[in-house]
């Protein structure tokens, strides 16, 4: 058995698609299935259960996943034993006022198989990022898509972010389930100074004639949300995965403001930190 067949398994159970895996492991499809299917010859049983569209643990691998991390974790921690303490260090740059909530589990499974090491987080905005991790400073980063030298770097989608209404519970507006763009109109704004969308919700707002009351600037949605809460005005947030006390979240009917955000890194750089972080 080769502990990369270890690899492909875990990251196959939690994919479940064997050219995402393939891709996601930087090895053709026909490599990852040989080696899926000399996992399951060497144990004996079959891991997947596999039709044209899905692919889904059988009760043997759900035994299995359990105990693949684990072994998986402890030989990362033997091998960082005898690797330079100066490869324990993962530098990851993250975009100001990203939706947060969705990048947890990448850092929760990097640190379940690689707790080994330090990750140490710089926040910035897109440029300072991408220049930084031009020079090698960062190893990989958090950005929305858009332009950038594809000769230099590669990257792949992370998740999509959608702004909504966010008001105040006891908001008149609190118990719709949709809000239209002119339900907006006069009401106390928030507006979010890093928000990457701003230019898009401007234009909105400019031609379907709608005038908010600027009551707050903030750099920061920690201090958006906690002014939201305190009843002062509302603004527009992407939803993240748990409640806010004090906040309801109301999808637009009329308008959909939406970003791409991408992990990115250099093309060049050859971490075993990043290729670690890659792999999960």
């Amino acid at each position: 058995m080769n502990l990369q067949f270890i690899k492909y398994f875990i990251v196959l159970a939690e994919i479940k698609n064997f050219t995402k895996a393939a891709e996601k492991m930087y090895v053709v499809q026909s490599t990852f299935s040989a080696g899926i299917k000399k996992l399951e010859e060497h144990l004996d049983c079959q891991l997947f259960y596999r039709d044209k569209r899905n692919v889904n643990l059988t009760p043997e691998g759900f035994a299995l996943l359990p105990k693949a991390k684990k072994l998986l974790s402890q030989w990362n921690t033997i091998e960082s034993e005898f690797t330079n303490t100066d490869q324990k260090i993962l530098q990851i740059g993250i975009l100001n006022n990203i939706l947060f909530d969705a990048i947890i589990p990448n850092f929760k499974s990097f640190q379940e198989l690689y707790g080994q090491y330090q990750v140490q987080i710089t926040e910035e905005n897109r440029d300072s990022l991408l220049e930084m991790l031009e020079k090698e400073k960062l190893d990989g980063i958090y950005i929305e898509n858009g332009s950038f030298d594809e000769s230099i770097f590669k990257s792949r989608m992370v998740y999509k972010e959608k702004l909504d209404v966010a008001l105040p519970n006891n908001h008149p507006l609190a118990e719709k389930s949709q809000l239209s763009l002119k339900a907006l109109d006069g009401l106390p704004f928030i507006e979010r100074c890093n928000c990457a969308l701003f230019n898009e919700v401007e234009e909105a707002f400019s031609e379907n004639g709608i005038k908010t009351i600027p009551v707050f600037k903030a750099n920061n949605d920690d201090t958006v949300t906690s002014l939201i809460s305190s009843g002062i005005g509302i603004s527009l947030l992407s939803k993240p995965s748990k409640p806010i006390e004090g906040i309801r979240f109301i999808p637009l009917s009329d308008a959909d403001f939406k970003r791409q955000l991408i992990f990115v890194w250099k093309k060049s750089h050859n971490s075993k930190a990043l290729q670690n972080f890659l792999s999960v």
